[in-house]
């Protein structure tokens, strides 16, 4: 019995094993193996509208064609693709397209950008634009069997006769987007004629041989009627009113429309140029826009004039039709053009000057034809130009695909380098838009040709390891992809592209047809590439990481990839990769204030916390600070949590999660972060922003938005941010944030995930409309720079840790040991660097200000520090001791350790946390200490500064202090922080407690930097101010001069390698540490003429040398001879005149 229910397992598993592989074999049979573009001649050609063009020989000649006789047409022109993924509607590549051939030319059936689709139960005719294109595109070659229209038989009975067509017209003119309280345009919708001054307009249209049938008339108008009450439209033909409808009263906040969808009937005896008057009856109408008219009349079937006529008959579907043309002659032809791919030509019947043919009833699916006279005359397709031969259909399976404009190729080919040859390497394709849509969209600018090209990877996958993984989409995208409209006329799109947008753009958050129909853009889209996917897009499953580079110009593509670069190669070690910051915004009248953000920050801190103990939560919280009445967005400031944010900025901080309002240029309304101070930042460490707020990053707009300048600042910002494109709302955000803190600190297969998975695990974990509009700007393929090994501790004081708490008492002395793990738990032996630990004192319980008389928020953090320091790691183990200073909480609750090693000579990082110990108490035998700290350096801007020297208006100070106890940085008793007070002004005094660092290479040594504010010209006079931990105090005089404009100073300027070979990187050394400053490096030949120049906006740390790297191309690409060479830096801060410096250089011929 056993054996029996073994084999019947074992059939069942090879059964669904091998329906598995049908169905991955039947997904993948979609797909050529090799495309028709892969040899050959090819010539891309465009058409504006559905019709017959005509192609002479002479033409094709002229394409570089030899013999017209072999060309043939592929392609199916510009109607958009369907993005329901359920329906069966593929066309793989670039299927033939049936042409007619006479001695001297050819026709062909071409689809442009409009798609009219028929409802045979309301007898109405609907269209689609093409949001993404304005015209159908098709390929001319000779490199493939030609293909002629075959003859489709006429039907030998019929049930009924016409002799008439249902024709479909429309004025539609997609010319301006919605806007409304500073928000521009989103949704693919355009919007035609404003009826904001002029409140009634007439459209002219032509239908000849129109007829007196009854028929239809359908209008689209929107505006916004905000609470001054409903607005009324009109629609009339020839004077007499069709259509009156309401426009709802609507005064949403997010609402930029309302709309009024409105169908008539259309009687009587007709005009051939009737005329459509539409009235908007009510004043003060902003936003009012006409969106389309559509007229559907009967029209006589015959030649009116041209070369051919489009006719349809929608009775045709349920009765088998006999079509009558009349004033036919004899070498009049009808083409049946239903099937772009089979379009054939049909057998008819010419009796005198009628012309007549019959088709069976056709169901569920219109016919449509197209009555040709070839002694016409036919409009010409619009020759685009040659395409070069490709073939992204013969690509194996890869892991990332970079989309870039040619423009960015050569940038986007060095990030694929790195992701191939770094670490955790993986396989990049690089292609261009132009491409994906020849292979993908008949080489019609299309979104969905994107999604089917990385479809077509997954479904020809055989397993997960070789399913795509990555879509980076490296260039900017426009919320008018068209580039229609008076605002995105004036843009450079060329390097730009495509983004998708939702069907509708009149913004709310109302329902229609089951799904929430807000308006925003979302890169998710591309990632859909499971069958039946596409339709409701809210519920969606993601199969990628997906993120954007919106980069708009070749410096901002090499800026971005050199900091994905960087960032890969230069892992900046520090214990700053411990620190995370949460910033919870006090609300705003709006929302009465509610601390619902506040709380939102605090409890994904503690999650964090709690789940990951080893860093410490920063939470920044607006209600624990003290708000001004002025100042910030005009609703009040809060300086100190500014301060908060760039001290942690400064130190360094892996995350940078925002939970509150923002918009497109700040972060509250407060403004804590402006695209001002970003575009100024100058921090070298680079956290991953994460913005629970309102579209602090719409990449598709016009202007460039604080979010993305986060990413575009050149060598400071972030590294990325996972954010808001358009509208978000709190409970959403929260929930999202979630997910988003547990996939991204949890491990994805034993290894730390990418940022695009964890953007995707999350989206997944909560498919909802309300997470599209988040999107990830940056590289979905890198890691973050997390720490992957731990620290355990294992003794204190020379007693094994248990589940015991210690208690730390003031003034003890605390030996600590512990050692560092591998990922199997194991001591690792050969890890050989530095230990950073942090000590915090015990947690403690915060109550908020209540500055908004909302009332108060209490949570609970670890205020304050006992001890920051560093040791060394040798074969795996640390010992770590200090004296627990005397200003402790000696509240004997739970503190926390942080801890942080590197190995630099490996390139390995730890990191870990221990929390069972207490602070209280006073130690009963004591190390005295009665002298204050050393003050053993103290200069301004850079260490040739003496007392009384000038300096710029915002001088950088530096202090270097020892004491043998330590100093006291803990902040939890009054009068003893360390101090800067200038001109003994309350207002120019500083703690700078939070600016102390320990250095590693003395014992008890620290360093103060800190960037003074800026400061009036003239005499100062400064008093700095330093404890030890037994409050001994050490205090400084000096005095400097602040000097408007005062130059700044080069004081070290060299370049390396040298000889030079293949590459050569700058370094300049200044006395204006981590201030903002444009330097230019020329390089020179010895004759004086420039061969390359460049100049960015930057900064470096104190002690460390501003660097740029160069390729040893000229500014036209080529390379430079050898030879020996001159290079010029030059460097400026604001308001200063420019200071230089020159060195000489060699470069050799490349190996």
């Amino acid at each position: 019995m056993t054996r029996i229910l073994s084999a019947i397992c074992c059939a069942i598993i090879l059964w669904a094993t091998a329906a598995t592989n049908v169905r991955a074999d039947a997904a993948a049979g979609r797909y050529a193996r090799s495309s028709a573009l892969a040899e050959g001649r090819w010539v891309k050609i465009r058409v504006p509208d559905d019709g017959i063009y005509k192609l002479t020989y002479a033409e094709l000649r002229a394409m570089g064609f030899a013999d017209p006789a072999k060309v043939s047409v592929h392609g199916y022109g510009g109607w958009i693709l369907d993005e329901d993924f359920s329906r069966n509607t593929y066309i793989d590549d670039l299927p033939a397209t049936p042409i007619y051939r006479a001695t001297d030319y050819i026709l062909f059936y071409g689809r442009g950008p409009v798609k009219w689709s028929y409802d045979s139960k309301s007898g109405l005719f609907s269209h689609e634009n093409n949001p993404y294109a304005m015209h159908g595109y098709y390929f001319v070659t000779d490199a493939t069997p030609t293909v002629d229209m075959g003859t489709t038989a006429s039907s030998t009975s019929a049930t009924r006769e016409t002799n008439t067509f249902d024709e479909h017209l429309l004025h539609e003119v997609d010319r301006e987007f919605l806007q409304k309280l500073g928000q521009t345009g989103s949704g693919r919708e355009l919007f035609g004629e404003s009826f904001a001054s002029t409140l009634s307009q007439t459209f002219p249209f032509s239908v000849p041989g129109i007829t007196a049938d009854e028929g239809r008339v359908t209008l689209r108008f929107v505006a916004y009627t905000g609470v001054t009450g409903a607005g009324n439209v009109t629609l009339s033909i020839d004077g007499t009113q069709l259509l009156n409808g309401t426009i709802p009263a609507n005064n949403r906040i997010y609402t930029k429309a309302s709309e009024y969808v409105g169908t008539g009937t259309w009687s009587g005896t007709k005009s051939e140029a009737p005329k459509v008057t539409v009235t908007y009856n009510k004043a003060a109408a902003a936003n009012s826009f006409l969106d389309y008219i559509r007229l559907q009349a009967r029209r006589r079937l015959q030649s009116y004039g041209k070369g051919y006529t489009l006719f349809r008959d929608g009775g045709s579907m349920r009765r088998s039709t006999r079509f009558v043309v009349s004033g036919a002659t004899s070498q009049m032809l009808v083409f049946d053009v239903t099937n772009p791919q089979r379009v054939s030509r049909m057998q008819t019947h010419i009796d005198g000057a009628q012309l007549s043919f019959s088709i069976p009833a056709s169901g569920d699916s219109l016919r449509e034809f197209a009555l040709v006279d070839p002694s016409k005359s036919f409009p010409t397709p619009e020759t685009v130009g040659p395409v070069a031969t490709q073939n992204l259909h013969a690509l194996p399976q890869t892991d990332m695909v970079i989309l870039a404009p040619p423009a960015f190729l050569s940038e986007a080919e060095r990030l694929a380098m790195k992701h191939r040859t770094k670490r955790d390497s993986i396989s990049v394709v690089v292609v261009t838009p132009e491409q994906v849509y020849n292979e993908f969209s008949s080489g019609t600018p299309e979104a969905t040709a994107i999604r089917r090209f990385m479809k077509m990877f997954y479904d020809r996958r055989t397993s997960a390891a070789d399913a795509p993984k990555y879509l980076l989409l490296f260039g900017d995208g426009a919320h008018d992809n068209r580039q229609l409209s008076s605002a995105w006329k004036a843009i450079d799109m060329k390097n730009f592209l495509l983004t998708y947008q939702t069907r509708f753009s009149l913004g709310g958050d109302w329902w229609f047809d089951g799904e929430m129909h807000e308006t925003y853009v979302t890169d998710d889209y591309f990632g859909f590439l499971d069958d039946g996917e596409g339709s409701r897009i809210g519920t969606c499953h993601l199969r990628l990481g997906i993120g954007r580079f919106p980069v708009r110009t070749l410096s901002q593509a090499r800026a971005a990839v050199n900091k994905v670069i960087n960032y890969i190669d230069n892992p900046s070690y520090g214990a700053w990769k411990n620190n995370l910051c949460f910033i919870g915004d006090d609300g705003n009248a709006s929302d009465s204030y509610r601390t619902d953000h506040m709380d939102n920050a605090y409890v994904l801190a503690k999650s964090v916390e709690q789940s990951h103990p080893e860093y410490i939560a920063h939470k920044i919280l607006f209600d624990a600070y003290k708000k001004s009445s002025s100042g910030g967005g005009g609703t009040g400031a809060y300086p100190d949590v500014v301060t908060a944010i760039r001290n942690l900025q400064r130190e360094g901080t892996m995350l940078i999660n925002y939970s509150g309002h923002g918009n497109a240029q700040a972060l509250s309304d407060e403004h804590v972060i402006t695209q001002s101070m970003i575009q100024q930042y100058t921090y070298t460490h680079l956290p991953l922003w994460i913005t629970a707020s309102c579209d602090f990053t719409p990449f598709d707009h016009t202007v460039t938005s604080a979010g993305e300048d986060v990413f575009l600042n050149e060598k400071s910002g972030g590294i990325g941010l996972i954010t808001t494109s358009r509208v978000a709302y709190a409970g959403p955000n929260f929930r999202f944030n979630e997910l988003l803190m547990k996939y991204l600190f949890n491990r994805r297969n034993g290894r730390r995930p990418t940022i695009g998975e964890v953007l995707m695990d999350t989206k997944n974990d909560y498919a909802q409309y309300y997470t599209r509009c988040f999107v990830l700007i940056g590289d979905p393929a890198l890691t973050l720079a997390f720490p992957n090994y731990t620290i355990r501790v294992t003794e204190i004081n020379g007693q094994p840790v248990t589940n015991k708490s210690v208690n730390f008492r003031a003034l003890d002395r605390v030996t600590i040991k512990g050692e560092v793990l591998g990922t199997d738990s194991a001591v690792m032996t050969d890890f050989n660097g530095t230990l950073t630990a942090v000590v915090l004192d015990s947690e403690k319980e915060i109550t908020t200000l209540d500055n908004n008389r909302v009332g108060k928020y209490t949570y609970i953090d670890y205020p304050n520090t006992i001890h920051r320091g560093n040791t060394a790691v040798t074969g795996g183990r640390f010992t770590l001791s200090f004296i627990v200073p005397a200003d402790i909480s000696y509240s004997k609750r739970n503190g926390k350790m942080s801890l942080y090693a590197y190995d630099a000579t490996k390139g390995r990082e730890a990191n870990g946390a221990f929390r069972r110990y207490t602070v209280g108490g006073t130690a009963t035998h004591i190390e005295r200490d009665t002298t204050g700290p050393e003050i053993r350096q103290l200069y301004l801007n850079d260490s040739t500064w003496r007392d009384g020297d000038d300096t710029n208006e915002t001088p950088f100070f530096v202090a270097r202090l020892w004491d043998k106890s330590g100093v006291n940085i803990t902040g939890s008793s009054i009068g003893h922080d360390i101090t800067l007070k200038i001109d003994n002004n309350p207002t120019l005094t500083y703690s700078l407690n939070s600016y102390y660092t320990d250095r590693p290479e003395t014992a008890g040594e620290g360093i103060v930097r800190f960037s003074i504010p800026r400061l009036a010209a003239g005499l100062h006079t400064a008093e700095f101010k330093a404890w030890d931990i037994f409050n001994n105090s050490t205090t400084r005089t000096f005095t400097f001069r602040v000097v408007e404009g005062l130059k700044p100073f080069i004081t070290e300027l060299r370049a390396g390698p040298v000889p030079a070979r293949d590459r050569v990187t700058f370094y300049l050394s200044h006395n204006r540490p981590e201030s903002r400053m444009e330097v230019t490096i020329q390089v020179y030949d010895m004759t004086g003429r420039l061969q390359w120049q460049h100049t960015e906006n930057g900064s470096s740390e104190l002690f460390r040398a501003y660097t740029v790297t160069w390729d040893l191309t000229s500014g036209s690409g080529a390379r430079l001879r050898p030879g020996v060479y001159i290079y010029r830096a030059a460097i400026r801060t604001a308001g200063s005149s420019e200071a230089t410096r020159a060195q000489k250089m060699i470069i050799l011929s490349p190996q």
